[in-house]
């Protein structure tokens, strides 16, 4: 079968190098605000929007022009993607409204947020990963800091070698870094015998139905969340005090496109806290992915949809809510860990290692008796603990739930058809 994996690595870069791959990000970004500009214009006077063909005419006349004539210094291919990528979002801003595809109108975008570009053609001799260094367009050869080989790894321990397919260049809090998008084409792996069921929460954030938990270091993230509300609180001031010294002619006008220095040293703190708060959660998903994957061949999960869990419960002037800062405090405690991020990780785990995962309906699954049936919301008097007020079982709440959710997987049709496609051992 064939398999699309990331192999992301970062450069070694010095202030040449910098300045050379923020000047290519840069470029990208100015051919997408300007292409999407024209095409607001003729979207407002009512004419027909251009397609990419023409979008790439018009970047031809850009390169020509004496006031955008560093676009010429910028990579082609980079450039012409922005324009595919631009291209795109409008056709999906066109979807019908039922479609999950459909996409607001794109907005312009901001410096410094999502910078990168994208190299879809390149030579195969344009990768040394013996040496772990790259060659980009119009910038020569790039070490990169190689932690691991452009290979798949099988579940016997042993490497197969992909094709490249793509390279992509982009910038995470000042650390420039290369990803390369590689398809492999291996032996469909085994499929283990053993199946579990788990229960995503707040408190631990998976629960096994046999009883064990992987929890999420949420102290050290209410921490880092904690500094974050202090520099914004700071970044607020700085702004009030900007236009309090403009108004009294000491200082310029507050331009958010043009910020300070200590506004941008502000910025620079809280984007590298936010980037500390990713990184901890995405070991905590891959950690608990892979123990699960090694173990499992089968995972039962609920099908939790986040966005309507971290609605707000304020309401409106005519309607207001209840137990708003009580409801506020939840949606930021489920946004903390992080439930789609989760489950898409074990998801991807269990693809590479033959297995699936299921998800089933989260209904009842908390206030269910698994041994006796008995479904009441009595059952669970506390968050942590679950008293059947039938039969008078008593257990955790969240491994309760996880073995609800594998009586529910057992039983769904959907599940033993997924089941049947895969070979199991």
């Amino acid at each position: 079968m064939k398999i699309l994996c990331g192999f992301k690595y970062e450069l070694y870069v010095d202030d040449a190098l910098r300045s050379a791959l923020s000047r290519s990000a840069g470029c990208r970004r100015f051919v997408f605000n300007k292409a999407l500009a024209l095409q607001n214009e003729r979207k407002q006077a009512g004419k027909k929007l251009l397609s990419y063909n023409e979008m790439a005419a018009e970047l031809v006349l850009w390169k020509k022009a004496d006031e955008t004539a560093f676009l010429k210094e910028a990579m082609s291919q980079a450039l012409q993607q922005v324009l595919r990528d631009l291209d795109r979002a409008i056709k999906d801003s066109f979807r019908p409204k039922g479609d999950p595809a459909r996409k607001e109108w794109p907005k312009f975008k901001a410096k410094d947020v999502g910078d990168g570009f994208r190299i879809p053609q390149f030579k195969a001799t344009d990768i040394d990963d013996a040496n772990g260094r790259v060659k980009l367009p119009k910038i020569g050869w790039v070490r990169y800091r190689k932690t691991r080989p452009i290979a798949f790894r099988n579940t016997d321990g042993t490497l197969t070698k992909g094709t490249v397919r793509q390279i992509h260049v982009n910038k995470d809090c000042g650390h420039w870094c290369v990803v390369f998008t590689t398809e492999f084409e291996i032996e469909p792996p085994q499929m283990k015998a053993a199946e579990i069921g788990i229960d995503i929460g707040v408190v631990h954030a998976v629960a096994l139905s046999d009883g064990r938990f992987f929890d999420l270091n949420t102290d050290k993230l209410k921490e880092i969340e904690e500094r974050i509300a202090v520099l914004q609180r700071k970044v607020s001031l700085n702004l009030s005090a900007r236009r309090k010294l403009a108004q009294k002619g000491l200082a310029e006008p507050f331009d958010k496109t043009k910020p300070g220095r200590k506004r941008r040293l502000l910025k620079e703190r809280i984007q590298k806290l936010h980037r500390r708060m990713r990184c901890i959660r995405q070991d905590f998903y891959r950690k608990t992915a892979h123990a699960l994957a090694q173990e499992y061949g089968c995972v039962y999960a609920e099908n939790l949809r986040t966005k309507n869990m971290t609605k707000s419960a304020k309401g409106t002037t005519e309607n207001p809510g209840t137990k708003v800062r009580q409801k506020s405090g939840l949606n930021r405690a489920i946004l903390r860990t992080g439930f789609y991020g989760l489950t898409q990780a074990i998801s991807w785990q269990l693809e590479k290692t033959g297995g699936i995962l299921e998800k089933v309906h989260p209904a009842y699954t908390s206030c269910e008796c698994p041994v006796c049936g008995f479904c009441d919301k009595k059952n669970r008097p506390k968050q942590a603990v679950f008293h059947c007020i039938s039969c008078g079982h008593h257990q955790n709440a969240d491994t309760v739930g996880a073995m609800n959710v594998l009586r529910k997987g057992r039983t769904d049709p959907s599940a033993h058809v997924k089941k049947s496609a895969s070979p199991v051992q």
